[in-house]
């Protein structure tokens, strides 16, 4: 439950011919009715030898300095560098560590400051007490012996200043910018570093019941948030709850997970009305369920609602904004906050804004869909010849301008310390984003945003760090009745992790939809395959943008805490 949330509407010029608007056919095109699914399969890359990892092994690749332990100094704040439309210019840091007494690695768990961090290609998100000294001296050699789907070689890291007693790591490092990036790229790496140091671009694994984001870091609080991709309440969802009588049933099995979070956010794409008749045609594009599902979104902790999106006025019925009227109300009528749409144009854009733990943040909902101005309509773009934005006077979603979203997410980052805009747009069914919606995610980072998030394609799409923060493209689907194929019955529930104002980690949660309604957590070998085409997907848009080798190097992390 967050501490405090408001609605807020910030300042801004309303939106009319003078900033460009093209008028639009209302010509509906059915999306999304063939299953067409060109997501990226193919695997993570195998690894061509399994070195020793005993503790007796040979010389490291890279000879390891004597053993030296220190405190960690503080990192210095850089300024970010920008990857293929590159924006500033900075040189990382390296960190300076000063020599000190030599620590033994402990049998059970980890010292007390460290963390154990893996690569984010590794499918495990934890290990036993006993396991990071087993892993570190060598005894376990495979990642498949402490519980990974994928059976990778172990490959140990470390830092030259914090090398422990009884560790002979392979490779070691002078300052953790450069241990990060090996991580970013070596599914099987394995190191032990100072917790103040971690960031996005390496995992954090949990060690029992120990986890590394769950600690103050610098007298900060951290900060967990969830987000989900698209709740679609019609059709099959909603015939399944009536049929069991039950509207809360969708999410009865992800609650536990999603309440664990301090603030859970999720795009509901489809309409909430206690008047507008079902549609006949199971092949309907218009969702319409009753407003009782609110409860089951209250039930799992969801804290706020993007109505920014191609369902919320478009549908197959014609139902115009009614059903955004309706869906509306019934979210006014349970206390449930929502944005990205509204009654009028000041209120679509405005944030939704909340505080937690001392953080403030704020969301914003983007619809590039059905309120796109700037954009090509066509099927490769994602882009419906469709008009759905809002203006003064007429319900609707928040609509896609370059210069407006730029100056919202400015005027946000005036009253919050975390702004994260989730964008609706992205081609259906198609694992790449298009070349102008990653433009368009870097821009928000440059106007301002600390990270960005997108969705719309029924899939996932991977990500890319930018200026040294994270763009997620598409966690999938959440709640929907597609089950003709495992790219479109399944979805991720990301996790943003804060410190202040800094993304310190990102974790994903796949979850498997089941019975057209119900999503479930998944076990650890339907995860690895979602995280295999996760991967896939980011690898296939750095190479097609032509940053297959920079794409996880993209400059320094900013530390502001």
């Amino acid at each position: 439950m967050t501490e405090s949330t408001d609605h807020v509407a910030p300042r801004m010029p309303a939106l009319g011919a003078a900033q460009g608007r093209r008028p639009f056919s209302r010509r509906a095109l059915m999306i999304g009715a063939a299953p067409v699914v060109a997501a990226a399969l193919g695997a993570a890359g195998s690894i061509a030898m399994q070195l020793s990892q005993s503790a007796n092994a040979p010389a490291p690749e890279t000879p390891a300095a004597a053993p030296q332990a220190a405190a960690t100094p503080p990192v210095a704040a850089a300024t970010p560098k920008a990857v293929a439309t590159p924006t500033s210019t900075a040189i990382a840091t390296p960190v300076k560590q000063t020599p000190g007494p030599i620590r033994a690695l402990p049998n059970m768990g980890v010292p007390e400051g460290m963390a154990l961090v893996a690569s984010p290609r590794l499918p495990l998100p934890g290990v036993g007490p006993e396991d990071p000294w087993r892993l570190l001296t060598g005894r376990i050699t495979n990642w498949g012996a402490v519980g990974s789907a994928v059976p990778l070689p172990v490959r140990t890291l470390a830092l030259r200043s914090q090398i422990l007693g009884g560790t002979r790591p392979d490779r070691t490092f002078d300052d953790y910018d450069a241990l990060a990036e090996t991580l970013a790229s070596d599914p099987g790496a394995v190191a032990l570093v100072p917790a103040d140091l971690i960031d996005f671009r390496v995992q954090a694994l949990t060690v029992g019941e120990e986890d590394p984001f769950r600690a103050p870091i610098g007298g900060a609080r951290p900060v967990r948030i969830g987000v989900i991709g698209d709740i679609v309440p019609g059709r099959n969802v909603h015939l399944h709850m009536e049929q069991y009588g039950d509207f809360t049933r969708p999410f009865l099995r992800v609650a536990p997970l999603l309440r664990s979070f301090d603030l859970t956010i999720a795009n509901l794409e489809g309409n909430l009305s206690d008047t507008l008749p079902q549609p006949t045609d199971p092949h309907s594009f218009s969702f319409v369920s009753n407003p009782a599902m609110v409860e089951g979104m209250t039930l799992a902790g969801i804290d706020a609602l993007t109505l920014a999106n191609n369902h919320t006025v478009w549908n197959s019925e014609g139902w115009g904004v009614q059903g955004l009227l309706d869906t509306i109300g019934a979210l006014e009528a349970a206390g449930m906050p929502y944005f990205g749409g509204g009654r009028d144009l000041a209120t679509a854009r405005a944030p939704f804004v909340t505080t937690v733990g001392g953080t403030r943040i704020a969301f914003l909902g983007i619809d590039g869909v059905t309120a796109n101005y700037e954009v090509e309509p066509g099927v490769a773009n994602g882009v419906l010849d469709f008009d759905a934005g809002a203006t003064g006077d007429r319900p609707g979603t928040n609509p896609y301008l370059a210069w407006q979203v730029n100056e919202d997410i400015a005027a946000a980052t005036k009253i919050a310390d975390v702004v994260i805009p989730y964008f609706h747009f992205g081609a259906e069914y198609i694992a790449v984003p298009p070349s102008w919606a990653t433009a368009a995610s870097r821009v928000a980072i440059d106007a301002g945003a600390t990270a960005v998030v997108t969705n719309h394609p029924h899939l996932v799409q991977g990500m890319e760090r930018y200026a040294g923060k994270p763009i997620v493209y598409s966690p999938g689907n959440f709640i929907l009745d597609q089950m003709w194929a495992a790219e479109v019955r399944s979805g991720l529930v990301l996790e943003i992790d804060l410190v202040g104002s800094m993304v310190r980690g990102l974790r994903f949660h796949g979850v498997e939809i089941e019975d057209f309604h119900q999503p479930r957590p998944m076990t650890a070998g339907e995860h690895a395959a979602i995280m295999d085409r996760f991967w896939a997907a980011t690898d296939r848009r750095a190479a097609r943008d032509g940053d297959a080798q920079s794409a996880e190097r993209s400059g320094p992390i900013a530390r502001r805490v």
